[in-house]
Formats: C-alpha cells, sequence, structure tokens
C-alpha cells in the first residue's frame, strides 16, 4: 500500500478498493544490480548459457533496469518495484 498509494499514485479507499488489482512489479531485493542477476537466472533475457554469464555486464544491465524500476527502502527492508 505504501508503494502503491506514495509512489505510484494509486487511490484507497478502504471500502472499495482491492489492492490485489495494483499494476505493481515489486521485489523484496537488495539492489538493481541483484535485480538483474535475477532476472538472468530466471531466464527474463531469453536462454543465456551459463558458461557465458560471467562475461555479462551486470551493471549495465542494472542501469537499464533503473529506467523502469525504482527502489525504496521501508522500515530497514530494500524494495524495487515498477509502476504498471
Amino acid at each position: 500500500m505504501i508503494i502503491a498509494v506514495g509512489e505510484c499514485s494509486y487511490s484507497f479507499d478502504f471500502e472499495s478498493t482491492d489492492p490485489n488489482n495494483f499494476d505493481i512489479d515489486l521485489y523484496e531485493i537488495d539492489s538493481l544490480k541483484d535485480l538483474a542477476y535475477e532476472f538472468i537466472d530466471e531466464g527474463l533475457f531469453g536462454d543465456i548459457p551459463e558458461n557465458i554469464q560471467c562475461y555479462l555486464d551486470y551493471d549495465a544491465i542494472a542501469r537499464d533496469l533503473g529506467v523502469d524500476y525504482s527502489e525504496i527502502n521501508i522500515d530497514g527492508t530494500n524494495y524495487i518495484y515498477r509502476c504498471g
């Protein structure tokens, strides 16, 4: 709710709003670079053979992810999110 209303500009009414309908991608993860590693592991950039993954520029991927994703720290926990 904090991210949906405070960062993504969703409105919320306790009686009529279903928080499950918010279009937000949310990850509890330390950094965009860690998210880049996770996306590679999950195959979101296609099938990249494991033997060449060490040659990828994860810092560059993280910078690219920073165009669409934002970071926020709430009560000591870091989240990365993208508003839909």
